[in-house]
């Protein structure tokens, strides 16, 4: 299994950095005079705008699906050919006049003998080697060999902590997954297209389409993508802004790696005011991570810093400007409340890049103070989710500051001062460390649905499950609520003359033997409205979910005495799931 998924992983993020990274260098244009970091992440932010437009215009429309998705693929392709056989024609045309020339002259050399000197044939126009390529960068790192080798190691640490979870297991281990997953099968069913979230399942979606991929497995590995890109965006934004190396290494790895700042035990909820600045101050990337939604609004509003401060910096052309527009959109779509701070933050970038930085730092935090401790606002959690990322530029923009009055000291030795200060702070306080996940279910219930939506027919089965099912069957087959399922027939299932009356021919209960317990106790403070939800009464709740598994356990073991089409499809330590195969029933035979 793990062979089979480490597979499906390659395969899956190599179509994803095919389409999003790879085709649109071919289809836009390059910018001269930018660095080819910026190149690539220009051309994927229009990638993305392009992608969610065309999965809403197609959804829209009823015609989104996975032919369409593939020739639209294969005629971007076709375009990128036509763009560069273009190009070599040109070069062609010209290499063809200069060999012409060169053998008239060289004919004329030989008729003439020593009267006619040959002159020199010119250089013959060819693509750059790649050591010709690899030389800049080569040269970029000379006399900075120990500052590389920490930027693959934070890039390598980091890129294991957020893929772990995905690598081992096919549960989610972030609620926010599930929502992305079921937007995602709406629309490819072009259902609803015009809800949010939108960017995300659109790059879901047309992934899946293109790999031809289950949207779950897409999901379980793009989440862990979308978190390194965000990783790699901070550090680009601190470097184009600080132009110090260290400082961008740094705030990757408080990011990445590290989990800065570390997070405080904290019992009971926060009252006062001080446990509420001490809760903001506190909120750690280890404990707390952005939707993936919500983290591509946040990786386009760094971008969107990037471009601008790119363009301010280097008097870039309108290509910068368009990249800046771009993400702007993105973030919009994505959050309004994102979409105010860029803009209040491109202000202030635009009178000195590093205030931006700073600017950006201060309304992260001061917008999650101001609503903390504010008489009767909730501000949400996903919020809490940029204080991390302004934390981890807080560290670059110090850091740089501390640069400057070293660098005129000790010259060239500065940053490997402290770059050696700083892995020695890494080594004894900030440890990398597991990020901790938000599990909603058994790795095995997760299993068993797969096994089950692709071992039956389609839309021949129904499971009666957990609201995580949904995500995972919609479209695929039915599902109905375990809870509303168990309150409907509890009181029936005795009769020998009962039959359930969906048509459906394979019904799937699941039973959890082990109640899965999201919390470990059941939290001190809840609010009425998430009492009143019946998610959280049912399944959240850990009193609430054992009374509901019981009740099931308890109904599907009295139908099993009255009848003989029940079997156990699947069973461990901690789950049961009943099969019950019955044949296609009428309405008029439902009932006791």
């Amino acid at each position: 299994m793990p062979a089979l998924d480490a597979v499906k992983a390659f395969w899956i993020l190599g179509i994803f950095l095919g389409m999003f990274f790879w085709l649109p260098t071919r289809l836009f244009s390059g910018r001269p005079n930018s660095s080819g970091v910026i190149c690539m992440a220009g051309s994927w932010a229009r990638m993305v705008l392009c992608v969610t437009i065309l999965v809403f215009l197609l959804s829209s429309l009823k015609v989104f699906g996975a032919i369409t998705v593939v020739l639209l693929f294969l005629g971007a392709i076709t375009v990128s050919w036509f763009r560069k056989r273009a190009g070599m024609s040109r070069r062609l045309l010209t290499n063809l006049q200069a060999t012409t020339i060169n053998l008239i002259r060289h004919f004329e050399s030989r008729s003439f003998g020593r009267f006619l000197v040959p002159r020199k044939s010119s250089p013959r126009s060819a693509r750059p080697s790649w050591a010709s390529r690899v030389k800049p960068w080569l040269k970029m790192l000379e006399g900075r060999e120990l500052l590389g080798a920490c930027l693959v190691v934070v890039l390598a640490t980091s890129a294991v902590l957020r893929t772990e979870h995905a690598v081992r297991e096919l549960r989610f281990d972030q609620p926010e997954q599930y929502s992305a997953l079921l937007r995602a099968r709406q629309l490819m069913l072009n259902i609803h297209p015009a809800d949010r979230p939108v960017v995300f399942p659109a790059m879901i979606a047309a992934t899946s389409f293109l790999s031809s991929t289950d949207p779950m497995q897409v999901t379980r590995f793009l989440t862990p993508a979308i978190g390194l890109l965000l990783i790699l965006a901070t550090g680009l934004l601190v470097q184009v802004c600080a132009r110090a190396g260290v400082a961008s290494v740094a705030a990757m790895y408080c990011l990445g790696a590290a989990g800065f700042p570390p997070a405080i035990n904290q019992t009971g909820a926060a009252v006062s005011a001080t446990a509420k600045i001490e809760t903001i101050f506190s909120t750690s990337p280890a404990t707390i991570r952005p939707s993936p939604e919500f983290a591509l609004g946040l990786l386009f509003l760094l971008l969107a810093l990037v471009f601008l401060a790119d363009w301010y910096r280097n008097s870039r052309g309108w290509d910068s400007l368009l990249d800046f527009t771009c993400c702007l959109l993105l973030t919009a779509i994505v959050s309004e409340v994102l979409l105010v701070i860029l803009v209040l933050t491109a202000g202030v970038l635009l009178l000195r890049p590093m205030a931006g930085l700073f600017a950006l730092v201060m309304l992260c935090y001061g917008l999650v103070a101001w609503a903390s401790l504010s008489a009767g606002i909730n501000i949400p959690d996903e919020m809490r989710t940029l204080l991390p990322v302004a934390a981890a530029i807080l560290v670059g923009c110090v850091l740089a500051f501390i640069k400057a009055p070293l660098a005129a000291r000790t010259s060239r030795r500065a940053e490997t001062v402290l770059l050696v200060v700083c892995l020695g702070v890494a080594a004894i306080w900030l440890r990398p460390q597991r990020f901790v996940g938000r599990c909603l279910e058994y790795e095995a219930a997760a299993r068993a649905t797969q096994e089950i939506a692709y071992g039956f027919p389609r839309q021949t089965w129904v499971v009666a499950a957990p609201v995580e099912q949904l995500a995972e069957t919609f479209g695929l087959g039915g599902h109905e609520d375990l809870a509303g399922f168990v309150e409907t027939y509890r009181s029936q299932v005795s009769s020998p003359r009962f039959r359930f009356p969906d048509a459906r021919q394979d019904l799937f209960i699941y039973v959890e033997k082990r109640p899965f317990q999201i919390f470990s106790r059941e939290p001190e403070k809840v609010s009425f409205s998430v009492l009143a939800d019946p998610t959280y009464r049912n399944y959240r709740s850990p009193g609430g979910r054992a009374s509901m598994e019981a009740a099931a356990l308890q109904l599907c073991e009295s139908y099993r005495q009255s009848h003989f089409n029940v079997d156990v499809f699947f069973e461990n330590e901690v789950l049961r799931i009943y099969h019950i195969h019955q044949e296609q029933a009428s309405d008029s035979g439902a009932g006791n």
